[in-house]
């Protein structure tokens, strides 16, 4: 096959458009740049391959990610072999994709390890969302090891937040206030036998399971959540990430709530969240999906991510 039919490569723009580039494959090292997000097709290998630099913004990977779904299914029609689409991440790249292209991993200067992200500032917050405070280090932290014991031989962890709860006098006012949050309680009763004091909640993504620890999950109504996709074990809560069809992100002061839905937005109800997410939090989150399962970002034109489905 000419070089041209087994190599191809477009540049992504924040505008949603695709840009093909004319280069031979042995000088792609000099296009890898941490602002750019690339689509490099080997239909030889059987592969589409999405790299991300790590400087890219969140907006832009997401509109790379649907784009390869385009072009995966443009090939198919072509009667192409199925190419399998592999995110990259600068600095985190695959052996296989090195290999192919001779290239050596990408040092990047800010990684964080792991792909564990803590809160690092304080930002303004909602009137619901000043019932999360700061990671206070004066508590024992310590429920790490309570969630690990509800996790499978081999289960990866690989987004992970930890923040403080503290319940004062009038906090089940404050979250009756928002009809999104007092929908998912099942009995405000039971909320006021909770003690006033501070909490410590943990989210969770694995490659398994979207998993919460939250006195709150007590109290909320996961009903509608399918029993072969969820479970309860008292303030853990853990949705199979296979039964997870949507995503809805609120964006309100720099402040990220996740609601997460085992029906497509349009025919469900938000039954799963993460709050007070920061910006990075939530960028790393969502980019974590595109990782573990195909999803489509639905970006309404001058406006930020409002939600995720699944392909």
């Amino acid at each position: 096959m000419a070089e041209f039919q087994t190599f191809k490569v477009y540049e992504i723009d924040e505008s949603g458009e695709r840009k093909k580039l004319e280069f031979q494959q042995e000088y792609l090292s000099d296009y890898l740049q941490p602002e750019k997000v690339f689509i490099i097709i080997k239909p030889d290998l059987n592969r589409i391959y999405l790299w991300k630099g790590a400087r890219t913004t969140v907006r832009k990977r997401f509109i790379g990610s649907k784009i390869s779904s385009e072009i995966q299914s443009e090939l198919k029609n072509q009667g192409l072999p199925y190419c399998k689409v592999l995110a990259i991440d600068q600095g985190e790249e695959e052996k296989e994709f090195l290999n192919v292209f001779g290239l050596e991993s990408m040092d990047v200067k800010e990684r964080l390890e792991d792909m564990q992200y803590y809160r690092e500032s304080e930002r303004k917050k909602l009137e619901e969302a000043q019932l999360f405070a700061k990671r206070d280090d004066s508590l024992n932290i310590s429920k790490i090891d309570e969630i690990k014991s509800h996790l499978a031989t081999g289960e990866k962890i690989f987004w992970f937040k930890s923040s403080i709860l503290e319940l004062k006098q009038n906090w089940i006012k404050i979250i009756s206030k928002n009809k999104r949050y007092k929908r998912l309680f099942k009995n405000l009763d039971v909320a006021k036998e909770i003690p006033l004091k501070k909490y410590e909640i943990r989210f969770i993504i694995t490659d398994r399971n979207i998993i919460s620890l939250n006195i709150l999950n007590r109290l909320f109504d996961f009903s509608k959540i399918p029993e072969n996709i969820f479970k309860l074990d008292g303030e853990i809560a853990i949705l199979d990430v296979k039964g997870l069809c949507s995503f809805e992100i609120e964006d309100v002061n720099d402040i990220y709530n996740v609601w997460f839905n085992s029906e497509p937005i349009n025919e469900g109800d938000n039954i799963f969240l993460f709050n007070d997410l920061s910006l990075e939090e939530f960028e790393k989150l969502t980019d974590v999906f595109t990782i573990i399962l195909p999803f489509r970002a639905v970006i309404p034109k001058n406006e930020s991510l409002k939600y995720i489905r699944k392909i």
